[in-house]
């Protein structure tokens, strides 16, 4: 028997199941002129965000980048509404003018985006978020034309429709909890209706999909189960790696045999893939349970982070946090996951801030393997209100070696340079004139690794900040050629900054080699003018050290080569800090280098290797994320050689501040010290401190090398063996200071790398407990010798305040035996006080004799 089909029932859709599409074909006025109204309305709206994110208009009302996409929704939704294509909510819609709502939703939604910069309900989305949001757009708007697609891009569409309704489904279920609120102030102001657009839109889509559920079930089928799939899947990954990040924690609260913090051990074994990254950062950048809808998100200092991701806050609704307190996630994400930029401490909120251009200048003395790098940067607010102060915090990453020993900026139009203090000083300056008073310093501090940390205020979008930071820096020198390595910087995005970049040299160099392409100036100048350029090196012909020298407050100063010496050395004990860097072979060849000789590695305690447990402790140790060996526990300081390797992860000394770790390194104080060879390109940040501070002897060198040393009992001679000279950085050369009472034309730049090595040589191992900073005595002989180098240094700061005035308030002033800010033009002897009389007195008698004449008439 013969069936007829069953009409659907009555649904105030486009579609009707039963209809065959030859017919429905010129049955829908969708893309119509008001149809396509709507679209330009809707690509109005994304400009007027996208120039709102920029700060383009509306800069004097801090509300008013929202008030364009509103005006245009609400025109838009008028005229629909007056021509039928929409009723009000309680009516039934005409279901042929579907498409027509669809995109009126749309224009609406970049509206609710608008607008939640002014009132924030949700953090910037997570990338792939933003990126579904686009692509559910574009499928709602590519409705209006699917009878025209072929059936494949039928499917593809009604797919993606089935996607975007589980998008606006979520959407709409976080917004819940501000419904009520919304309908409240729906009486008085019309904004609050952007809390229903997802709801509207998700009630359009489950529609639409009803309808088409007969012709399209499978299509619509998969957009609905995949995504739950994926979000099912993610949750229960973020649950195993939740579940053992807990077990590691309560493994080490009952074992207690550590006496490093339970965050370091713990960070050594756990996960780094991106969702144990996004469960250690939880609540600080994601928002979550029980902190979602909150109009102020807690952000602390990780606001260039914080995001809203549906998998972070879905999951971690059905599993419980670890137990680590908000200090000790900070702490892993720094170690881990390279944050600590990100959780500087700062005052005033820095999230409307770019960077909007770079003057590069560098002044090259390969003659004395050295550089004098200044970095002029221009900062820009795109805040929505002309009043709104934001604080600029910058992350500088030097080469090693390297010391910041200028600092300018520019107050009402005016360059101002800045004063040398303590670091203790300059911080409470800081500190007091930002957070209580609100007007201009800038600051910068020494951090570990390598790094300086600095900070600018205020910044306003009246007029871009400006501020310039000068470092002196040793060139790397391998196989006879010379590296300048640039100094790049963390802070306000740079992605469009410009840089104009100049390298002058002293003398015409050979064979330059740059990553991108330059123009030569002349023979001793090299520019580049484009596109802001972060980490890059140049290279080029290393000539014979000077011997020139530089005289100041009656010592002198020179760049002598290290020769390649060695030193006879047969180590009776062999230590291996073995991490995830190791490879097997490695560890193979090492232990085939010791022929026989104790081998130990440090697991928990301090275990020889034997044949029967190698390859255990082997693979154990291998997995650790970093290593912290602890050279206090190596018996014979003279005859042990440690052999170490790092990805270039681990916690800083300072880090470990407080811990029974820490104190017993600062208590050992050997009479040699540790003798040491790196496998890696570079020491994790644990050695690289431990190296500035002269707490071990480190050797970067090959298996090969180290095999060489080995079978002819030697290792390189310590090239500060002699009291008077220090080894700088990675450049082959040491820096003398003798009482030469000479006079010399080489830069002053000698002095300030022997300065800051003296320092950290002289602080030493009492940097991991502080008491440098309580012998008053000592940090006085520090101070002091940081100020006559003016050099930033664990124990000063270079600090620009806004008047005189401020500088005697703080008791913060300039040293008159001090080589003050370097300079471009800086080079040669700086006359002695007795020097200066005799140039004062020879020009006062040049001044006589010239207008004596003139003075008689």
């Amino acid at each position: 028997m013969k069936t007829t089909p069953t009409r659907a029932p009555e649904i105030p859709e486009v579609y009707e199941t039963n209809v065959p599409h030859e017919e429905r074909s010129n049955a829908s006025p969708a893309a119509d002129f008001d149809y396509f109204i709507g679209l330009g309305c809707l690509a109005l709206n994304a400009a007027a965000l996208v120039l709102s994110q920029k700060g383009v208009f509306f800069n004097d009302v801090l509300p008013g980048s929202f008030i364009l996409p509103f005006a245009v929704s609400v025109v838009y939704l008028v005229m629909l509404l007056a021509k039928g294509k929409v009723r009000f909510i309680w009516k039934k819609q005409p279901a042929e003018y579907l498409p027509h709502r669809l995109v009126l939703g749309y224009v609406w939604l970049v509206s609710c985006f608008t607008f939640n910069r002014a009132l924030p309900v949700f953090n910037d989305s997570a990338d792939w978020l933003s990126v579904l949001i686009v692509i559910s757009a574009f499928s709602g708007i590519c409705f209006a034309w699917e009878k025209a697609l072929p059936s494949f891009l039928r499917s593809t569409l009604f797919f993606l429709l089935a996607v975007a309704a589980v998008l606006w489904c979520y959407y709409a279920i976080y917004l819940t909890r501000i419904y009520l609120a919304s309908l409240i102030f729906l009486l008085f102001l019309g904004l609050s209706a952007h809390s229903f657009i997802p709801l509207l839109l998700a009630i359009s889509h489950i529609r639409l999909l009803r309808a088409a559920w007969n012709s399209y079930r499978l299509p619509i089928l998969a957009g609905l189960i995949i995504p739950l799939l994926l979000v099912t899947g993610y949750c229960v990954r973020w649950d195993m790696l939740n579940e053992k990040i807990r077990n590691q924690i309560l493994e080490n609260s009952i074992r207690d045999d550590s006496d490093l913090p339970k965050w370091v051990s713990l960070g050594q074994v756990i996960d780094t893939d991106l969702i144990s990254k996004q469960i250690m950062m939880g609540g600080l950048v994601y928002q979550m349970p029980g902190e979602f809808l909150s109009f102020s998100p807690n952000t602390l200092n990780l606001e260039k982070l914080t995001q809203h991701d549906p998998l972070v806050l879905i999951a971690s609704l059905f599993s419980t946090k670890p137990d680590l307190t908000q200090k000790e996630r900070i702490s892993l994400l720094d170690v881990l996951f390279g944050t600590r930029h990100f959780t500087q401490e700062r005052l005033w909120s820095g999230s409307d801030l770019v960077t909007a251009s770079v003057l590069t200048n560098v002044r090259l003395y390969p003659e004395f393997r050295l550089a004098y790098t200044e970095k002029t940067i221009s900062i820009q607010s795109n805040a929505s209100s002309k009043f709104q102060q934001e604080e600029a915090l910058f992350t500088f990453h030097l080469p090693e070696g390297s010391v910041v020993s200028s600092l300018s900026l520019w107050i009402n139009g005016i360059e101002q340079k800045s004063h040398l203090t303590t670091q203790t000083k300059a911080e409470s300056a800081y500190k007091t004139i930002v957070g209580v008073e609100s007007r201009d310093p800038s600051v910068v501090h020494w951090q570990e690794g390598n790094t300086v940390k600095l900070k600018v205020f205020p910044c306003t979008s009246v007029e871009n900040r400006r501020f310039k930071i000068g470092i002196t820096s040793p060139l790397a020198f391998e196989a006879n050629q010379l590296i300048y390595e640039n100094i790049w910087f963390e802070g306000p995005t740079a992605e469009r900054a410009s840089e104009l970049l100049s390298l002058n040299f002293s003398d015409e160099p050979g064979d330059i080699q740059l990553p991108f392409k330059t123009q030569m100036k002349d023979r001793k100048t090299v520019v580049f003018n484009g596109k802001y350029q972060p980490a890059w090196k140049a290279s080029f012909a290393a000539p014979a050290l000077s011997k020139a020298v530089f005289q100041f407050n009656g010592k002198a100063y020179k760049a002598m080569p290290i020769q390649a010496a060695t030193e006879a050395f047969t180590p009776t004990a062999f230590y291996l800090d073995i991490n995830k860097a190791w490879s097997k072979a490695e560890f193979d060849k090492v232990l085939e280098l010791t022929n026989g000789k104790p081998v130990y590695v440090f697991n928990k305690k301090m275990e020889p290797l034997t044949a029967g447990n190698k390859n255990a402790i082997f693979e154990k140790s291998a997995t650790l994320n970093y290593s912290l060996f602890p050279i206090h526990l190596v018996e014979d300081r003279h005859n042990a050689l440690l052999i170490t390797k790092s990805d270039g992860s681990s916690p800083n000394l300072k880090d470990l501040a407080g811990s029974g770790f820490s104190k017993s390194i600062a208590s050992d104080n050997p009479s040699v010290r540790l003798r040491t060879f790196d496998l890696g390109q570079e020491l994790s940040p644990y050695l690289k401190t431990m190296q500035e501070l002269r707490m071990i002897r480190n050797e970067q060198a090959s298996l090969t090398v180290i095999e060489k040393m080995l079978a002819s009992k030697q290792f390189p001679t310590d090239p500060e063996s002699d009291q008077a000279a220090l080894k700088i950085g990675n450049s082959g050369m040491i820096i003398v200071e003798s009482d030469e009472p000479v006079q010399g034309t080489a830069p002053d730049h000698l002095l300030r790398l022997y300065a800051y090595n003296h320092i950290m040589q002289q602080i030493g191992r009492t940097y991991l407990n502080g008491q440098y900073q309580q012998d008053s005595a000592k940090l006085s002989a520090l101070v002091q010798e940081a100020d006559q180098a003016y050099i930033v240094t664990p124990v000063s700061s270079l600090i620009v305040l806004e008047s005189q005035k401020d500088y005697d308030r703080f008791d913060i002033r300039k040293s008159k035996k001090s080589l003050d800010n370097a300079a471009l033009k800086s080079s040669g002897a700086v006359p002695e006080p007795h020097e200066w009389a005799l140039i004062i007195l020879f020009a006062l008698l040049a001044t006589y004799y010239t207008f004596r004449n003139y003075a008689r008439w």
